[in-house]
């Protein structure tokens, strides 16, 4: 959430098959600060330097940084993005400058852009404005456009719908974007987004462990309702 970069091969995370099991501490894999959390994670196959590190903050930045540049990171980390100290980042996510990408905000607000409109900045640097912000409202996540694909939103008390994404107008950075979520005292805000497949299933965890499993467009009524 400070805006730095760790690096693990899968193979040395340690296995363990039960679905129940605690896990182990992020700090025993790599060195986080005291009051860090991690915040994203991406699965990188190689660092090639026509795909990008996007990575966007609460309160709306959003930077693009080329793969490459993340290929050797000590054992410590690296700083990936220089943050305000009342901001933190809360997405990432690989694309290259043909894709586009779709953020979305706890108060029902989205924005989609093309990659290309960002310039590639360095590793240290700080971000621009992805999405203009109303008062107290806040960046939630950032997915990577797929053609045929469904936005999904889920909101902090269990509600969630599905929207075909061609149904969100392609915008410039730093708008104010279009609703995609009306908030209400029964749904809550906007707590999770993901561009989804239809043939999908999805895992949907609360902030207690708790785990439901259903397919992203069911037979019978099943599955997620698109509205």
């Amino acid at each position: 959430n400070r805006g730095k970069v760790f690096r693990l091969k899968c193979y040395e995370l340690p296995s363990d098959a039960s679905r129940t099991a605690k896990g182990i501490a992020a700090i025993n894999l790599f060195p986080i600060a005291e009051g860090e959390r991690v915040t994203a994670m991406v699965t990188v196959t190689s660092f090639s330097p026509a795909t990008y590190l996007l990575m966007a903050t609460r309160n709306g930045e959003i930077k693009k940084t080329a793969l490459d540049k993340f290929s050797s990171i000590r054992s410590s980390g690296l700083i990936a993005m220089d943050l305000a100290e009342s901001d933190e980042l809360v997405a990432a996510s690989l694309a290259t400058d043909q894709d586009e990408i779709l953020l979305v905000t706890r108060g029902g607000q989205s924005i989609r852009f093309v990659v290309s409109e960002l310039r590639a900045s360095s590793r240290t640097s700080g971000g621009v404005r992805s999405i203009h912000l109303k008062v107290e409202d806040r960046v939630v996540n950032m997915d990577v456009v797929r053609p045929g694909s469904f936005v999904l939103i889920v909101s902090a008390l269990g509600f969630g719908k599905l929207t075909p994404v061609s149904q969100y107008p392609r915008q410039h950075r730093a708008g104010r974007g279009v609703t995609t979520f009306k908030i209400t005292q029964k749904t809550g805000e906007v707590a999770a987004v993901r561009l989804v497949l239809p043939t999908q299933q999805l895992l949907i965890i609360s902030a207690e462990g708790i785990v439901i499993r259903t397919p992203v467009k069911g037979k019978a009524g099943h599955g997620i309702r698109v509205c």
